[in-house]
């Protein structure tokens, strides 16, 4: 899998009453972008620190997508930015180490029913939309 994978973005409304979480996280995970560069165990101890504090404002990512001590963690969300109500990329491309699915799952908790993503090339690539928390359905690459 490549360290980083074309994104683009549409439509992503953030939640009102999930804003100020989702804005906490985007901060937290941008400041972490640079995460794999801590070495040895403080990047251990960092690594479990972030993990338990998404777990604190995410109940899909609590629940379904991580343990206690083990990710996967969404550093691409540190690539967004809040701009009025919406949640904008501020790249096209964003680290690959989150699934696609499992990264829209996670951000299905913050954002209203239409947005959608797409990762990838047109010809290689997979496309999402969020239907509601939680529930996310393929779309075509295009």
């Amino acid at each position: 899998m490549p360290d980083r994978i074309p994104c683009r973005v549409e439509n992503l409304v953030v939640r009102p009453d999930q804003r100020q979480t989702l804005e906490d996280l985007v901060y937290k995970l941008f400041e972490r972008r640079h995460h794999d560069l801590v070495a040895g165990q403080e990047q251990d101890w960092l690594t479990v620190e972030l993990i338990q504090s998404i777990r604190q404002e995410s109940a899909i990512y609590r629940e379904e997508l991580s343990t206690e001590m083990t990710g996967p963690i969404p550093f691409a969300l540190g690539y967004f930015q809040l701009r009025d109500e919406k949640l904008e990329l501020t790249t096209d491309e964003v680290p690959a180490n989150m699934a696609p699915e499992s990264f829209v799952r996670f951000l299905s908790e913050f954002v209203e029913p239409g947005g959608r993503l797409w990762f990838g090339t047109q010809t290689r690539g997979e496309g999402w939309e969020i239907r509601g928390v939680d529930d996310v359905r393929p779309i075509e690459v295009n």
